[in-house]
């Protein structure tokens, strides 16, 4: 089936074109059709992107060109706003494919052509070698069963290689080969069926229970070979040494011996400059004296029949920042700052709070300055794929736009509204000479219906159940569709679930990203993260080979049950972390809504976040006090909200409510740097959603993402707001303690009142809290709390507090906080 791909966003200069034949100008109108240039076969590896200026492979420059691109099966391909074809393989496939591609001028005149397309000629059949260490066929025999048998349990025997470990070579083609390994006691008369819990890759069928450890005779999931197209060499990094004292890497790729013959050529480079680093027989390359902040080595080699094996891409990190030592800005990049106006184009939504608003990349980049001065070391951005034009029904009785990033209509092609890759590639470049790290959103739970694999392959989503249908939220929620316009993926299948991942790993070497914001988790089977996980560890970490970059993952469980968030987080399940939602509805209850105690004992803030962090305990949480999709701290704070979990975004009429205003009072406000001040002195990586460092008023989704503002836009209480989180994140940059400190209480049991001191390598940080309208004094010991120092400063007001012997005492006025920092020992 043939995928027609267009970028819409060539549309206007289509219309401009016409406009300009009819007044005269010359240009295409009365010309005969474009004349395609004679185009050369394409030979490409699998899994490697390969890009096409098609503007160059027509014979004379014309107005208002427009490119539409339909593959055959086994190639996908996608055209940009600038013309630019975008060619990758299906997982899985080699072999022979083509692409007919479409020009038409802005007067309409047509011309069409093929382009031919291989991707990686194969050898045939590769052999792999499984190994598995048995833990309950006794005296008996293991087997293997898989797709390659046709999941006999009997049929391909594995041969014992001594201490319990077993062994077999399989014959296979490229491709994803799901397996499991049957151990059989003959004693016993049992056999027992598991997966192997030291493959990196996994595949679940409907009905799974999760078990990463692949107990024998479990429920499990299926474990998966991933086989590469063996007629090519590979590149293995096997060594990997990342020096951030000294400033130098050590990297060695080795190419198989038998494989060397096939070479033409080889190139390696540091920061997109060439290194001498091809040894002959693989690459070997040191370097030293780096400059702290962020590199990337890159290693390719062509064939002597011109095609390209995957390459390596190895980014990494001289600075000694770490994400727990962090905090994170989430850019909703529609709604954050227009930087460029050229681009703006409505979607002709019912209302405006639902259409494009004119934010844009170019916008992110003009606003650096303001990220930085906010102590920002992490950039969270809206996902950057293609979204579908035009408005499309939803709740409230409005019509909405894909302004959020959430609808993807393309699988390589950025959204228009927000800039072209050019320009996301210099926001990335802008934030990493800042020495800020810059993380995406990841969508891959569905897809928008005109995108090109559903087009190309329906047999790939599940059938259509609304989320929103009975509960169907918490029933099925793996299979069912947010929206009818939006097919749920069937990641049960093995070729979505080794597309889809493929795919962000595309988007990841490419972007020089680091890191990702997963949505939708637990929309997701499990084997989409444990694959996920394993790609990174073994594409962009490099963690076999001594690499030790962090590719931070974090994923969205909207949830407060621990146990199911904890079940997708770990080297096992896949991802880094996610973000905390059990911790984010004790701090709007207890800074927003005065439902819980600070310190006063059981289901305090004192004791959820003890809990938090005993049952996400070495995970790197990222904590919040705001979201895109809950309803914002300040209108917590103003009693604007019934819930603590929030209203309806629709009004009594059954519309969309009038967009909520500022409160006009300091209260909440007050409120709010209260718990900015918890926020960013706990453990985790704290996120600041854009606008909640002014208090930002808005209802629930989309009145919860009004258009930024900014500079003399802000109310006096805003400003304060800003200063406050602006001094927080500049001393969180400073003082390590305030984020992985030892923690020791200071000061508990009071509803109102809670203090507690940080610690680490002799950096010491006391924090204050009173939410109270009276004014408190509060005065203990140093020496219990691990803190030996004579003078604090705190770093909200500047003032100086001495100790008196052991003895701190402190002037906390009402609905306040301080955060004291070490000064005298």
């Amino acid at each position: 089936m043939k995928a027609r791909v267009l970028s819409a966003r060539l549309q206007p200069a289509r219309a401009l074109c016409a406009l300009f034949a009819l007044g005269g100008v010359s240009g295409c109108c009365g010309r005969d059709a474009p004349t395609w240039l004679a185009l050369e076969p394409v030979v490409m590896a699998p899994d490697v992107r390969q890009a096409i200026a098609l503007g160059d492979k027509v014979a004379d420059d014309r107005p208002g060109l427009s490119f539409v691109a339909e593959p055959e099966p086994g190639v996908l391909a996608s055209v940009d706003q600038e013309g630019t074809l975008t060619l990758l393989s299906e997982s899985g496939f080699t072999g022979a494919s083509s692409v007919h591609l479409i020009a038409t001028d802005g007067c309409g005149n047509v011309a069409e052509t093929d382009l031919d397309v291989t991707v990686g000629v194969s050898g045939g059949r590769c052999v792999e070698t499984v190994t598995y260490a048995a833990r309950g066929a006794g005296t008996g025999q293991v087997f293997i069963a898989g797709a390659f048998n046709e999941w006999n349990a009997s049929a391909t025997p594995m041969t014992s290689v001594g201490g319990g470990a077993w062994s077999v070579d399989l014959s296979l083609s490229p491709g994803a080969w799901p397996y499991k390994l049957v151990e059989v006691d003959y004693t016993a008369g049992t056999e027992q069926w598991a997966c192997d819990p030291d493959s990196d890759f996994m595949q679940c069928d409907e009905g799974y229970s999760w078990d990463a450890a692949c107990t024998p005779g479990g429920p499990s999931c299926n474990s998966m070979l991933m086989v590469p197209d063996c007629s090519l060499p590979t590149l293995d990094v096997t060594s990997l040494r990342i020096d951030r004292e000294l400033n130098t890497v050590s990297v060695t790729v080795d190419v198989p011996a038998a494989k060397l013959a096939l070479i033409s050529t080889a190139a390696a480079t540091l920061d997109g400059g060439a290194v001498d680093a091809w040894t002959g027989s693989g690459f070997q390359y040191t370097a030293s004296n780096l400059s702290d902040g962020r590199h990337a080595l890159d290693f390719s080699v062509t064939t002597t029949d011109g095609r390209t094996p995957t390459p390596v891409h190895i980014p990494f990190w001289t600075d000694d920042a770490t994400w727990q030592n962090g905090l994170m800005y989430y850019v909703f990049v529609d709604r954050f700052h227009d930087g460029d106006q050229a681009i703006n184009v409505s979607e002709g939504t019912s209302a405006a709070s639902a259409d494009y608003d004119g934010g844009d990349w170019r916008g992110v980049i003009d606003k650096m300055d303001y990220l930085e001065d906010l102590g920002v070391t992490v950039i969270w951005l809206t996902a950057p794929q293609d979204n579908p034009s035009g408005a499309f029904g939803g709740s409230c009785n409005a019509t909405y736009s894909g302004y959020h990033g959430y609808w993807p209509a393309e699988p390589f092609a950025c959204e228009g509204h927000f800039g072209d890759s050019d320009t996301l590639h210099e926001l990335v470049t802008a934030a990493h000479a800042r020495n800020m790290r810059v993380i995406t959103d990841w969508v891959a739970n569905h897809v928008e219906e005109n995108h090109p694999y559903y087009a190309a392959h329906p047999e790939w989503f599940n059938p259509l159940a609304l989320c929103g249908d009975a509960d169907n939220w918490n029933d099925i929620p793996e299979t069912c569709w947010f929206d009818t316009f939006l097919p749920d993926v069937n990641y049960y299948k093995t070729e979505p679930l080794v597309q889809l991942v493929d795919d962000s790993m595309v988007w990841a070497r490419e972007y020089d990203l680091d890191g990702y914001r997963v949505d939708a988790v637990k929309h997701m089977a499990h084997s989409v993260f444990r694959n996920f996980g394993g790609r990174v560890q073994n594409e962009i970490e490099f963690t076999d080979a001594g690499g030790d970059e962090d590719f931070y993952t974090v994923g969205e469980t909207y949830s407060g049950d621990q146990t199911l968030i904890n079940s997708y987080i770990g080297p096992e399940n896949g991802l880094d972390a996610q973000f905390d939602f059990p911790l984010y509805w004790a701090i709007v209850a207890a800074f927003g809504r005065d439902e819980i105690g600070l310190s006063n004992g059981e289901g305090s803030l004192q004791s959820v976040r003890a809990a938090t962090a005993t049952a996400f305990a070495g995970h790197t949480m990222s904590t919040f006090l705001g979201n895109h999709d809950v309803a914002r701290f300040i209108a917590q704070a103003s009693g604007e909200i019934s819930s603590l979990y929030g209203d309806s975004a629709c009004g009594s009429d059954g519309s969309l409510r009038t967009p909520d205003t500022p409160p006009g009072w300091s209260e909440p406000y007050d409120r709010l740097r209260l718990a900015w001040t918890f926020l960013l002195t706990s453990e985790g990586l704290p996120l600041i959603y854009y606008g909640d460092e002014i208090g930002m008023p808005g209802y629930n989704d989309p009145d919860n993402r009004q258009v930024m503002r900014f500079g003399d836009d802000l109310s006096a209480d805003e400003g304060d707001v800003l200063a406050h989180v602006q001094l927080l994140g500049q001393a969180r940059r400073g003082h390590p303690a305030m984020s992985t400190g030892r923690r020791v209480d200071w000061w508990e049991g009071e509803g109102d009142v809670w203090a507690y001191a940080r610690e680490v390598d002799g950096d010491e940080v006391i924090v204050l809290l009173n939410r109270s309208d009276t004014d408190r004094t509060l005065s203990n010991g140093l020496a219990f709390a691990g803190l030996s120092g004579a003078r604090y400063s705190d770093v909200l007001s500047g003032e100086t507090f001495t100790a008196e012997g052991d003895n701190l005492t402190v002037a906390l006025p009402a609905m306040s906080s301080r955060v004291l920092v070490l000064t005298d020992p």
